[in-house]
């Protein structure tokens, strides 16, 4: 009797299937949180993903004749113009304009991006590494938390804090 190579897989297959079922069953994983980091200012942050509606790179900005603290300019995003802030001057630091080439996008009751000079991979940390600040205000403006990445401790930036922080500017003028 010949054996086929359809039998052989078959086997396989079958043999595959109650090994699955020998195994210890998989631990759960731990929750995690996925954050974005960046240079904004000079100064490392990072940004919880669930935050931001995406990120856009080299995006075209238009000046508008408008004196809010940190306004870019408009650029046009997902068939929208979107107003550009550039974060650094948001959070206190000198501003980046000219080498701000990316925008994380916060999207509310619309969307509002939000300049910075770097980005590096996002990162998954678990739940627990999450640190909640007491004085997080006189660290750094605009965060409440810090992960530690990379044996370093890393602000979080609260965006719908930096988003508040854009309104009240733009009330002002």
């Amino acid at each position: 009797m010949t054996v086929t190579i359809l039998d052989q897989r078959l086997a396989e297959l079958r043999r595959a299937f109650d090994e699955a079922f020998s195994l210890p069953p998989a631990l759960p994983q731990e929750d995690g949180v996925d954050f974005l980091l960046i240079i904004a200012g000079g100064q490392p942050y990072a940004m919880r993903m669930s935050e931001l509606a995406g990120v856009e790179v080299d995006r075209k900005r238009v000046a508008v004749p408008v004196q809010a603290r940190g306004l870019l300019g408009l650029s046009a995003v997902q068939g929208q113009l979107v107003p550009v802030f550039d974060l650094a001057s948001l959070l206190g630091s000198a501003s980046t304009k000219a080498s701000a080439r990316w925008t994380a996008l916060h999207r509310g009751s619309e969307l509002i991006g939000l300049a910075f000079e770097q980005m590096q991979p996002p990162r998954r940390v678990a739940a627990r590494d999450v640190i909640p600040l007491e004085r997080a205000r006189e660290q750094a403006p605009l965060s409440r938390e810090a992960i530690r990445v990379d044996s370093r401790l890393m602000h979080v930036l609260d965006i719908p804090s930096v988003v508040l922080t854009i309104r009240q500017t733009i009330h002002r003028c």
